[in-house]
């Protein structure tokens, strides 16, 4: 009788584990006019296999460092890496000397190019650096908007010219580029900015979102808004302040196929943040007579996406140490399954990192003033 009663416990236990692991591994989703939403919550998901990775630092190039400071890279404006490791590095536009310096995948310099001038080739205020789908480099130069694209050995092939109002260009999925355009209202005093698809020809497709706002008359906002977007192989991701904690999810030819959503605690704005977000600024403008800050941050502060799809969210939620923030992780299916203390520089809504394989490549601002880029293993757990 009591090895039956035994046996009918164990039983029960069994099925209450089981449903339990069952409810723990169900994604919720729902379908709104026909476009999939994955509905993410607070905690991440566990599913399937292990999703935790731990990060190792493999090394780092710092500027800050002796044998750097002849190379005259002391702020980094940008950077990308290839497929092979190689880092193509993009210097601030001040200073004299070549703005592009590669590095091989052990951190050795290597060799640099795009001299300052007006000639083929030839940069004025270098602004924007990434690898497009044939491991090209390519440059958006502000100075007299065009593209100009070199190979990996630094000699120059073509340069494209694009629209006047163009403020950034970086590729999208497959062989597609994305344009962000700015126009301004003066009797509404308003702004609106544009992403648009472009073909492999730099014809557009079509206008993927817009972001707009109007502009105070006294007062500027102490936060900039939110309006970024990263490609992976074969889609693109968009986030938009106005939307929320809320991605969309693109294919090549910008039909919107998912809607990722995530719930998200509202993080207040501390003055001692005001004090953090103000000394940016130059000391005359360091004052809330010049701004407006709202009562929270926003929910998402940028993304960047690997060419399979795992996206890495930064939030504005403080993290483990001084400088770090948390990052959101969502795999290739759009599933919250994982949460990451991390220090990464993004200026102007672009998250300066990048996920390569098992390696995660970050930029960031020491304390000097100084930029150092680390390469970090990822090693699942």
């Amino acid at each position: 009788m009591r090895r039956n009663r035994h046996t009918f416990l164990l039983f029960i236990g069994l099925l209450i584990f089981s449903g339990c692991h069952q409810k723990q591994g169900k994604v919720d989703r729902a379908f709104e006019n026909g476009v999939e939403v994955v509905i993410n919550h607070l905690e991440p998901y566990k599913i399937g296999p292990a999703n935790s990775f731990d990060l190792e630092e493999a090394y780092k190039i710092d500027t800050e460092k002796d044998d750097l400071a002849p190379l005259g890279i002391v702020y980094i404006q940008g950077f990308d890496v290839d497929s092979a490791g190689e880092l193509f590095i993009l210097r601030s536009f001040t200073g004299q000397g070549d703005f592009l310096f590669k590095f091989d995948r052990y951190g050795k310099f290597v060799k640099s190019f795009g001299t300052r001038g007006e000639g083929p080739g030839e940069l004025q205020l270098p602004f924007h650096i990434f690898l497009d789908v044939e491991e090209n480099i390519g440059i958006f130069d502000r100075g007299r908007h065009p593209l100009n694209k070199y190979n990996r050995d630094g000699s120059f092939i073509q340069s494209s010219d694009l629209l006047r109002n163009a403020m950034k260009v970086t590729p999208g999925p497959g062989k597609s580029w994305l344009i962000l355009e700015n126009s301004h209202d003066p009797a509404r005093d308003f702004n609106l900015f544009a992403l648009k698809l472009l073909n492999s020809s730099l014809k557009e497709i079509k206008t993927i979102d817009t972001y707009g706002f109007k502009m105070e008359p006294k007062k500027l906002n102490a936060i900039e808004p939110i309006f970024c977007w990263s490609s992976s192989r074969d889609y693109l991701y968009v986030a938009n302040e106005n939307r929320g904690y809320e991605i969309w999810v693109s294919d090549l030819n910008g039909k919107l196929i998912r809607t990722l959503r995530k719930e998200y605690k509202k993080i207040p704005i501390s003055e001692n943040d005001k004090k953090e977000i103000l000394s940016s600024y130059p000391p005359n403008m360091r004052s809330y007579a010049f701004f407006n800050f709202p009562e929270y941050f926003p929910p998402i502060r940028s993304l960047v996406a690997r060419d399979d799809g795992m996206l890495l969210v930064s939030t504005f939620e403080k993290g483990e140490n001084p400088g770090d923030l948390i990052y959101d992780i969502f795999n290739a299916e759009g599933v919250f399954v994982e949460r990451k203390s991390l220090n990464a520089y993004v200026w102007e809504n672009h998250l300066w990192a990048r996920l390569k394989g098992n390696k995660l490549y970050c930029l960031r601002k020491k304390d000097s003033g100084y930029m150092e880029l680390v390469v970090y293993n990822m090693k699942t757990l």
